[in-house]
């Protein structure tokens, strides 16, 4: 740990606070839950940080004759499977084994704990025990070092951590949001596109054919490069091809070589759920051992109109026709037949004004990419901010010093010197061990 600033030290967690961990009181004893408005900490509950009133379980006040009662202030750490979430309580509770719960003393404030909290998860691997599931006990966890600065500067960064957290958190919510936007921004330029006087045609003057593979019972793998495959409905689902979505077929089956699929193709997905159903793709770079299944359907044109079908379904206006010509009694599994698919009604336009349309939807696609790119990279980048202030905050570089201050060192023999006057029958903090 580099030098820190005049009046710091650095400690043990144990010799700062007291070090409780949870226990589960026996589920076989319902005398423990009944009726219970205690809540019952688990590592889940501390995802999302701060100060936590309420958890997902909760006991009743009998639970705490053998689960630790944390008054509020305590903050709480997992210290088994996932490490380094934590929190601080801010509703009397107990909480579950996997957590280390901290009690600070008077020598460190429950706020300045937490965020000390925030940025020991490294140590905390480094020093968990080698098994399958990393565990920090709580004799290790007691030796974590603490950089402990004066208390009113503890006071000071934690004010400053807070105004600074406040705008991150603000920062994060609205580029969160650009996700959300970029679905509707897509969806109205779509709208958009098919929302003029177009001619109609149905599909089948404009589809040649329509090929189907076999349905076989397969492994569920991907194939090797020595075996062949047939594609899973999840390889079009997500707006692009996706070849890994695939499974094996049996050795001793030889696929039709028509039903091989190709760069080009033109893929569409006849069953699914009512969401999904209908999904399409053009095929891009893919391997050549894979297969149509029964559930994926190829389309034949004749004439160039692959993009711009493929446009087309998946706008609000074709979503909402593949639904009305899609059959089946429940939302799980839907179905589109091949008579239905061919008497669907499309916008058609010449080649020219198709090939226009096109060019301006992708364009318009690709400006919404690099905006929902540079979103995703913001968002990166306001995470690692929070990192680098807490960081600075453990340095004693984030708020000025002050020579008034009680040195950390002053306070703690102090605090020491108060605890050895008390008998020691009076001692402690109140927590149930």
């Amino acid at each position: 740990m580099s030098e820190l600033p005049k009046g710091w030290t650095v400690v043990e967690i144990g010799s700062i606070a007291d070090i409780v961990t949870g226990k589960t009181p026996s589920k076989s004893e319902a005398n423990f839950y009944e009726g219970g408005d205690v809540p019952f900490f688990k590592p889940g509950d501390l995802t999302v940080g701060g100060v936590i009133t309420t958890a997902e379980d909760r006991v009743n006040e009998r639970a705490l004759t053998v689960a630790p009662e944390l008054p509020v202030g305590t903050v709480l750490v997992s210290c088994i499977g996932i490490l380094g979430k934590s929190a601080i309580v801010g509703m009397t509770g107990t909480c579950n084994q996997q957590i280390n719960a901290i009690l600070p003393s008077g020598a460190a404030t429950p706020e300045f704990v937490y965020n000390w909290s925030r940025t020991i998860k490294d140590w905390l691997e480094q020093n968990s025990s080698a098994t399958t599931v990393a565990i920090i006990n709580k004799g290790r966890f007691s030796a974590a070092p603490v950089p402990l600065p004066p208390l009113a500067e503890q006071k000071r960064i934690v004010a400053k951590l807070d105004a600074l957290n406040a705008k991150s958190a603000r920062a994060r919510t609205e580029l969160a949001r650009i996700e959300t936007l970029v679905s509707r921004y897509k969806q109205a330029v779509l709208s958009k596109a098919f929302s003029g006087e177009l001619d109609r045609k149905e599909l089948s003057e404009l589809v040649v054919r329509i090929k189907a593979g076999k349905n076989l019972r397969c492994e569920e793998r991907p194939p090797h490069w020595d075996e062949k495959g047939v594609v899973k409905v999840s390889a079009v689902t997500w707006g692009e091809f996706r070849p890994d979505q695939s499974k094996t077929l049996p050795s001793d089956f030889e696929p039709e070589e028509d039903t091989r699929i190709k760069s080009g193709d033109f893929l569409f997905s006849r069953a699914n759920t009512i969401d999904l159903v209908g999904a399409v793709v053009i095929v891009g770079d893919t391997l050549d051992n894979l297969y149509l299944s029964d559930k994926i359907l190829r389309l034949e044109f004749r004439e160039p109109v692959e993009t711009w079908l493929l446009w087309y379904l998946r706008s609000p206006m074709g979503r909402e026709a593949l639904m009305n010509i899609s059959s089946g009694n429940q939302l799980s599994m839907r179905n589109i037949g091949q008579k239905s698919l061919l008497s669907l009604s499309i916008p058609y336009a010449d080649f020219e004004l198709r090939d226009e349309i096109v060019r301006r939807i992708e364009s318009a696609f690709a400006r919404i990419d690099r905006l929902a790119k540079e979103a995703k990279r913001a968002l990166e980048l306001v995470g690692r901010l929070d990192e680098a202030i807490l960081a600075k905050a453990f340095r004693g570089d984030l708020v000025p010093q002050d020579e008034n201050d009680e040195p950390a060192e002053h306070l703690l023999a102090r605090i020491r010197a108060e605890r050895e006057a008390v008998p020691k029958g009076r001692r402690g903090r109140g927590a149930k061990r």
